[in-house]
């Protein structure tokens, strides 16, 4: 890689353990280095007992409303679905459900799933979805919420308590890594100044980095560091949120929220040979 390439000299920290790789690639042809600390791991939940007793109480009585969080959520509900021969019988069961997504990679999920999609939040956060929905008035309604936190957003309790039922679709959840030593590497690394930006995928890569900070006592400089030094990149608002209720004061993220998207902003603040955040 020459020096003329738009990242030459830049290092960036990636914190997904999803499609880690698409980044880094992406990246290093542009010239930057790159440091993999992924600070979750995703757990399959679509074999899960909860997973397939949600999927039977649907089908015996199918929702008013279902509300897609996630592309990659509702295609892994239908595959188990299909897997237990019950993705028929949850397709029908939702015929006449109004359907609502968070944001356009669970309209297009659903879309490719066979569901007329009736309404996408415009901005992608629950926030609005539990807006929408109160004004539709679900006081006596019965509502599928396919969980993007199955550690309890405070939304799921928002749904909960504005309709009739609430039927959680848990498909997967978000632990820490099996070893946090590279996550901790990376880190170390932005608090000591050697990294130009962060890139976080999800709120779960940006809640747990800041809980392996906390347990190497590192987390104040850690926030520090995304407030100064270091430029954090979040792939959407959602994300974003999450940066910000970690006390990361200016997260960017691009629009539309997409991966390419995300890397193309990471070119665009650092291409140039500025100072970092400058």
């Amino acid at each position: 890689m020459t020096e003329s390439s738009p990242l030459a000299g830049r290092c960036v920290g990636i914190t997904a353990d999803r499609r880690w790789r698409n980044q880094a690639d992406l990246l290093e042809n542009l010239g930057a280095n790159v440091i993999h600390g992924p600070t979750m791991r995703t757990v399959d939940l679509s074999r899960d007992e909860a997973l397939r007793q949600a999927t039977q109480a649907l089908i015996d009585r199918p929702p008013d409303f279902l509300v897609g969080t996630t592309g990659m959520g509702m295609t892994m509900w239908f595959e188990a679905a299909g897997e237990w021969n019950l993705g028929d019988p949850l397709r029908e069961s939702l015929r006449h459900s109004r359907v609502v997504a968070r944001g356009a990679k669970a309209r297009s999920a659903l879309r490719r799933l066979g569901f007329e999609v009736a309404w996408q939040a415009p901005s992608e956060n629950m926030e609005e979805i539990v807006e929408f929905l109160t004004e539709q008035g679900i006081g006596s309604a019965r509502v599928a919420l396919q969980l993007f936190d199955p550690g309890g957003h405070p939304s799921t309790a928002a749904l909960s308590a504005r309709c009739r039922e609430l039927v959680e679709v848990p498909v997967y959840r978000w632990l820490l890594p099996e070893d946090a030593g590279p996550a901790a590497r990376l880190i170390e690394a932005m608090c000591a100044g050697e990294v130009d930006a962060v890139t976080f995928t999800s709120q779960p890569a940006v809640h747990h980095m800041f809980h392996i900070a906390e347990s190497l006592g590192r987390s104040d400089e850690l926030r520090a560091a995304c407030n100064g030094s270091v430029l954090p990149v979040c792939v959407g608002p959602v994300c974003a949120e999450a940066a910000r209720e970690e006390g990361i004061s200016e997260p960017v993220w691009p629009d539309p929220p997409r991966l390419g998207a995300m890397i193309q902003l990471v070119t665009l603040q650092l291409a140039g040979g500025r100072d970092r955040r400058d």
